[in-house]
């Protein structure tokens, strides 16, 4: 039926078509898949699309601060109901639907952790595929999802680059660069030689690590906000602290998307070449402390060179005793990508 009246059509009704329909063509059905859980969490089977009225939104925001959900991730949440709604109303199923107010951009997240905490965090016992997971996040400064979908055939180890966008996935907003493939990964990679995605439980991509990153987290005795995005903030927050010029953070963490001459950067042997440099730098340091790290890049533990800087120093650096190598090129532009 369609043009229903907002009293007669169910919000679980929406929000089912609106996975069924639609979800699955969303670059990020993750995030709506887990949007819509939360929606059915909190309301009620029963409450049709008349009962988002903006009293009871405004208790369901709440009820997502009280489970310590940032301002940010609340919006998202909100949206993605939003977005079912108006989906619906435009296809022409309901007459009307109500206004779901987003609250607003808050500010960006403000955690970032020590080095003593990373090195806590390193350390910690845990399974493979965390270890792989905060490999990639701390070698790229990527978010979680692209360290998730991560497969073997994105990574071109002879031209050292990462392209973490797979061919055939549409770029979103939360824009998925091509960086350097950092000799600490690559090692990884020659050593636990995994099949397909490089995050995997038993060959299978993991979809989450909340649970095991929560007992992680308490082993390692680190705050509870010390979530795993914390690595994408604190890398980035070193690599300023290391002079590394405002483009070059930007570009590795896909804040921006570039246009057509961009396009071509990545041949540059010089690609983002201070960041690569800081992120060695970087590792250096934590394998100091780090023994599993140490042998990854070859450095025993306490023969690093003395003279590379603290991570928490916020001075530039002097060029890396280890060699800095840029990328020399890339595989060919193949038709699923060109379109």
């Amino acid at each position: 039926m369609l043009n229903q009246a907002p009293q007669d059509v169910l919000l679980d009704t929406v929000l089912t078509r609106y996975l069924a329909q639609h979800g699955d063509g969303l670059a990020s059905k993750d995030s709506a898949k887990r949007g819509v859980a939360l929606w059915r969490e909190w309301w009620k089977p029963n409450d049709a699309v008349a009962d988002i009225t903006i009293g009871r939104q405004e208790d369901f925001l709440k009820w997502l601060r009280d489970k310590q959900y940032s301002e940010g991730y609340s919006r998202r949440i909100l949206g993605v109901g939003k977005s079912a709604l108006n989906r619906a109303w435009k296809r022409g199923e309901i007459a009307q639907v109500p206004f779901v107010e987003l609250p607003p951009i808050g500010d960006a997240y403000p955690h970032y952790a020590t080095r003593e905490q990373v090195v806590r965090l390193l350390n910690a016992p845990m399974p493979e595929h965390i270890w792989a997971m905060l490999l990639i996040r701390l070698c790229t400064g990527c978010r979680g999802d692209a360290a998730h979908d991560l497969q073997v055939f994105q990574i071109d180890r002879r031209a050292g680059l990462i392209r973490l966008n797979p061919p055939g996935r549409k770029q979103t907003k939360k824009y998925r660069p091509v960086v350097p493939l950092l000799p600490v990964l690559d090692a990884y990679l020659e050593t636990a030689k995994p099949s397909a995605c490089v995050v995997h439980w038993h060959g299978k991509r993991v979809a989450s690590v909340k649970t095991t990153w929560r007992k992680i987290r308490m082993a390692a005795a680190l705050p509870v906000w010390f979530v795993p995005k914390t690595i994408r903030h604190t890398v980035a927050t070193w690599l300023r602290q290391r002079g590394v010029p405002a483009w070059e953070v930007s570009g590795l963490l896909g804040h921006h998307a570039g246009g057509t001459t961009d396009a071509y950067a990545k041949f540059d042997p010089s690609y983002l070449g201070e960041a690569r440099k800081a992120l060695i730098e970087i590792l250096a340091d934590l394998a100091k402390d780090v023994p599993r790290l140490s042998e990854l890049i070859g450095v025993s533990v306490g023969s690093v060179d003395p003279q590379t800087p603290s991570i928490d120093s916020t001075e530039s650096t002097a060029t890396s005793r280890l060699k800095v190598v840029g990328g020399t090129g890339f595989e060919p532009v193949t038709p699923t990508m060109s379109r």
